[in-house]
């Protein structure tokens, strides 16, 4: 997986197509389902972990540079809901789901622990995992 910095943009904003993020109360929680798409993918899950003071100052420098156009669309106000749970000690998963299969993995596991938010991207659009 790509470090944080180097996952795609759309006008300067953060806004990885083809990924899922998902941020989670508790680390372990994470860790938990990083373990359960080990098991059903028998392999482990090509994944990005991001800790809370990591994710908060992305966040904060990508509010901060992103292009005019990046401040029409939705992309700002869910990296701003990234810095928020940050702040308030979430731990990120960056998970690949090119596929609508992947993306079902993904939602099965993390449906297993309490997350806080989680949201998938598509090309043109943000989809709020439920």
């Amino acid at each position: 997986m790509k470090a944080l910095d180097q996952l795609h943009r759309d006008f300067g904003a953060f806004f990885p197509t083809g990924h899922m993020v998902v941020a989670f109360h508790q680390a372990e929680d994470a860790h938990r389902v990083v373990h359960e798409l080990e098991a059903m993918m028998h392999r482990p899950p090509d994944v990005l972990e991001v800790a809370p003071e990591d994710m908060a100052a992305f966040a904060e420098r990508n509010l901060h540079q992103a292009g005019f156009i990046a401040h029409l669309g939705s992309s700002l106000t869910t990296v701003q809901a990234f810095l928020d749970a940050a702040r308030a000690g979430a731990t990120f998963l960056i998970l690949p789901t090119p596929t609508q299969q992947m993306a079902e993995h993904v939602s099965q596991a993390i449906h297993h622990v309490p997350f806080m938010l989680a949201e998938r991207y598509h090309r043109m659009v943000i989809e709020t995992v439920h």
